[in-house]
């Protein structure tokens, strides 16, 4: 089945989740082009596309025929919609810089982790991201939002895992956007990919409820 790549929102990860995903080695990430690339000679037709659910940005496109996948190309080629665009045309919300921060949010690296998160006096969800990935830019609104409304009852954080890799690496981190949620110094729960408002609410009360009881 063709394969093309959306280059509107791919992130060109070096870890990309649908190169890993794919059983036959078609998409593959370039180092020496520093992006990911499909060849269509390797790719089969896959029941179940492993490489679409390993792609949170959606950028792998599936055509029925070489024609088809030309036509699609053209549409992206013409298109004036930006990644911003896309993302919240796939998401539904309008993704932001992970890097803003507010009341009741910090970040966090290497240096101040102990302090700041293992050592807090009330709980603690950390949110490990990195600058080319789309869905936490998707994250970073609600979780700014988020932050401010449970000021006192839990610190939010922010981990750049370019930046802090040591502790990202501690933590076992494979995908981002990750959320850990600390209390007494130790994980007590933990989300994986830009969840919407109401998923991560539930989340912070049901940590908070845990700590709680």
């Amino acid at each position: 089945m063709p394969v093309l790549i959306d280059y509107r929102v791919c992130d060109n990860a070096p870890g990309c989740g649908a190169s890993r995903a794919c059983p036959t080695g078609a998409i593959a990430f370039d180092r020496q082009q520093d992006k990911v690339l499909v060849n269509n000679d390797e790719c089969v037709n896959c029941e179940h596309p492993p490489c679409t659910r390993y792609c949170p940005a959606g950028a792998v496109k599936f055509a029925a025929s070489l024609e088809e996948l030309a036509q699609l190309k053209a549409e992206i080629e013409t298109s004036g919609l930006s990644k911003d665009d896309l993302l919240e045309q796939k998401y539904g919300v309008r993704p932001g810089d992970p890097r803003e921060l507010g009341p009741n949010l910090i970040h966090v690296n290497d240096e101040n982790f102990i302090r700041e998160v293992l050592e807090s006096p009330i709980p603690v969800v950390v949110d490990f991201w990195a600058e080319w990935c789309a869905p936490c830019r998707i994250l970073a609104p609600t979780f700014k939002a988020m932050a401010a409304e449970y000021e006192g009852k839990m610190r939010f954080a922010k981990l750049d895992t370019e930046e802090a890799s040591l502790t990202a690496s501690q933590y076992g981190i494979m995908s981002i956007p990750t959320m850990l949620f600390f209390a007494g110094g130790r994980v007590v729960d933990h989300a994986v990919g830009a969840l919407p408002a109401g998923a991560l609410r539930q989340k912070v009360d049901r940590v908070l409820l845990q700590v709680a009881s």
